[in-house]
């Protein structure tokens, strides 16, 4: 439906202000469906206040483009996470699962409970809870994501669902849904019980092979107490999660505050601590801010080096400046390659500090090397879907450095520009093969 951006809003005195722009894809901008959604979005995420909800800062348009602009998260959403853990063998801590599942039911009690200002109950329902909706962040709180296809009940023009169409993702689907019967929020609990029980058992629940099984599955499937596949989780939390997944949504917990109250038991059981999730997310990712620090490192005039003409830097009187997107290229493409060239040039200069003692064909040679004060110890390189001959950066890898010196003593007698010129292809050339992930020798290279 969307693309998501992360933009910095500039303002006076160095003051940078990290966000997220999410606008229409351009294909769905003049859909009224997707419109309509968008704007419901904005709407629903403009009365919505809560630490546990993603904040809305503005929503308008430039020309026929509509767009968001929101709270910037740092973390990984519980989807991420699954997956990381699946490919180390593990499943998600029990007293951290029971943690992050208690703090999307306290915000969807919130939502629920939500009232006009004038007292009346708006009923708002999330109808999209799951696991790519729910952010782990790195600083340990949770955040529920996304009220696109939400819905204010009693207002008829916010779900004109076409026949057929059906929203959300069908392995969290309530089965009230399926049967096209009332909805409310004890819907939003049936899917949280569902990404409670695959956090707890590492595995997914209801989703089949196709879409006809999955909504058979929903409809039929006996929901094992996820002990059974897990035997740390406590009889209590079972209790807990068998409810929430009860298919008659008179069995289930009547408000997400219920729910929530339930796992604060559980939370104490199991012995939950505030820095367990912070701690999960960095053991599983590492720290997460090297590539920020890699672009702050970057000057003004670094940055529009690399911009094509078009593509300059605006100046600080610009309202948003879009950092990344789905659609980078051209100088974009350049800039996530320079960066990559710092990355590099970091990370093999840590490898000689590290490996300066060890006894190697070159040690004897090496000069103190030390990392560049600018980086980080440790530098996450950007992938890039097309890799472009990078430009030439601080810092270079000090094979690409000695290859810089070697031209610049060949080219002594051609004039200033085609000095230059012959200098940056070699510097470039040499890049091209460290981003390309072609062997160099770092030793040879601290040598010369």
């Amino acid at each position: 439906m969307a693309e998501v951006f992360r933009a910095v809003m500039p303002g006076a005195q160095g003051f940078k202000q990290t966000l997220v722009v999410k606008r229409i894809i351009a294909e769905r901008a003049h859909t009224s469906d997707f419109v309509d959604m968008f704007v419901q979005e904005a709407r629903i995420g403009a009365l919505l206040n809560h630490p546990n909800i993603v904040q809305v800062f503005d929503f308008g348009t430039v020309g026929d483009d509509y767009f968001l602009a929101m709270e910037y998260l740092r973390g990984h959403d519980v989807s991420a996470v699954m997956k990381k853990l699946h490919e180390h063998g593990r499943v998600f801590p029990v007293p951290v699962a029971a943690f992050v599942a208690h703090e999307v039911a306290a915000c969807l009690g919130y939502a629920h409970a939500l009232t006009a200002a004038d007292g009346k109950r708006l009923n708002i329902v999330h109808r999209d809870v799951s696991p790519s909706n729910i952010m782990c962040l790195r600083t340990g709180g949770v955040k529920l994501l996304d009220f696109g296809i939400a819905k204010v009940f009693g207002e008829a023009s916010v779900d004109q669902t076409q026949h057929g169409l059906f929203k959300g993702k069908l392995a969290y689907v309530p089965p009230e849904r399926i049967k096209n019967a009332p909805l409310d929020g004890r819907g939003d609990l049936f899917a949280l019980g569902v990404v409670l029980w695959e956090m707890l058992a590492g595995r997914r629940l209801f989703r089949g092979k196709d879409e006809l099984q999955t909504l058979t599955n929903v409809m039929e499937k006996v929901v094992p107490p996820p002990s059974s596949l897990n035997p740390d989780v406590p009889a209590s939390l079972d209790r807990i999660v068998l409810r929430a997944v009860a298919r008659d949504p008179d069995e289930r917990y009547a408000t997400g505050q219920d729910m929530a109250d339930d796992l604060d038991d559980v939370l104490r059981e199991t012995k939950y601590s505030g820095k367990m999730l912070a701690d999960l997310i960095r053991e599983l990712f590492g720290f997460g801010t090297t590539s920020q620090a890699a672009m702050s490192a970057l000057t003004p005039e670094l940055l529009a080096d690399f911009a094509a003409p078009d593509e300059r830097p605006p100046t600080a009187s610009a309202s948003v400046t879009p950092v990344t997107g789905p659609h980078a290229s051209g100088g974009r493409r350049r800039l996530l390659a320079a960066i990559a060239g710092v990355a590099v040039a970091a990370a093999l200069g840590g490898i000689v500090v590290i490996r300066g003692g060890l006894t190697t064909p070159h040690s004897a040679a090496l000069p103190s090397l030390s990392m560049p004060a600018a980086m980080p110890a440790s530098v996450s390189v950007p992938v890039v879907d097309a890799m472009p001959a990078a430009a030439a950066v601080p810092n270079a890898p000090p094979a690409a450095a000695a290859a810089a010196t070697t031209e610049d003593d060949a080219s002594g007698a051609k004039s200033g520009p085609e000095r230059k010129r012959a200098h940056r292809k070699k510097v470039r050339a040499e890049r091209d093969r460290v981003l390309r992930g072609l062997s160099i020798d770092p030793f040879s290279g601290g040598a010369r």
